[in-house]
């Protein structure tokens, strides 16, 4: 069975796409490489304006160490702005993506902004681990860059151990894995590996994003990944690309590096 996953963002009302506001919400799977227009078939996942939400964003989606696929975003209350009430939601999916759950919530803190999903699977146990990021809802991105912010980013972690449908309370991390000049702060987007070749063959590897003070008023960032060698429980992050690195993707090349 072979699909097309789309993440669709309206601006605000069901059925009345705004293309100025679509921000690249599209995310592909394909389980082959040469596909008909007769093989395809298209499944909305997450439709902004439907389910209580004003707009979803920030997609990432994880096929299970039991063959589930899993597709996380971010649920934007009020607006499509980075900062506010904003929830991590998940819908999953054992039919390779033909049909999918109702919205699992996973995590709501109020009025304040839950995001960043990045997600990754310890094979060795089937566990699955979400990293992802908070802050304040009253506090903006420009506020927490310049310092002036009444909180900080702040980088948490849950878990399943049931394959996607049930998740552990967050628990922060902020200590293990963010510098402490650094302020803006981000997890993925996307998803995480495990590696599975060479001397560090096991870890678990996660990108991020950060910003710094050095080039301040310019918004300049920097990029970094966080890793754990023992399944989660501890982690630490690496040196950092800087500047002008950002959002990223971390693989795995062929000699395990």
């Amino acid at each position: 069975y072979k699909s097309f996953l789309v993440f669709l963002q309206r601006n605000g009302e069901p059925g009345k796409m705004d293309r100025k506001y679509l921000y690249g919400l599209l995310i592909s799977v394909f389980f082959s490489s040469l596909l008909s227009a007769d093989e395809l078939e298209t499944q909305e996942v997450f439709v902004s304006g439907r389910g209580g939400y004003h707009t979803y964003r920030i997609p990432a989606i994880l096929r299970t160490s039991r063959g589930s696929l899993l597709a996380f975003c971010e649920g934007r209350k009020e607006s499509r702005q980075d900062t506010g009430n904003i929830d991590l939601l998940l819908k999953r999916s054992t039919d390779n993506g033909r049909n999918w759950s109702e919205p699992i919530l996973i995590w709501d803190d109020g009025a304040n902004t839950c995001g960043n999903p990045c997600v990754v699977v310890n094979h060795a146990t089937g566990e699955i681990l979400l990293l992802a990021t908070w802050n304040l809802g009253s506090d903006h991105e420009k506020e927490i860059i310049a310092g002036t912010s009444k909180d900080t980013r702040r980088v948490h972690l849950l878990s399943s151990l049931d394959d996607g449908i049930t998740w552990s309370q967050p628990r922060d991390i902020t200590g293990q894995v963010k510098r402490q000049d650094w302020r803006w702060y981000a997890t993925g987007p996307g998803i995480g590996i495990q590696l599975v070749g060479g001397e560090k063959k096991g870890r678990l590897v996660i990108p991020a994003n950060h910003s710094f003070p050095e080039y301040y008023p310019a918004q300049i960032f920097g990029a970094h990944v966080i890793y754990s060698d023992d399944g989660g429980q501890n982690w630490m992050f690496s040196q950092e690309i800087q500047p002008g690195c950002n959002e990223s993707q971390v693989v795995e090349l062929s000699n395990g590096i």
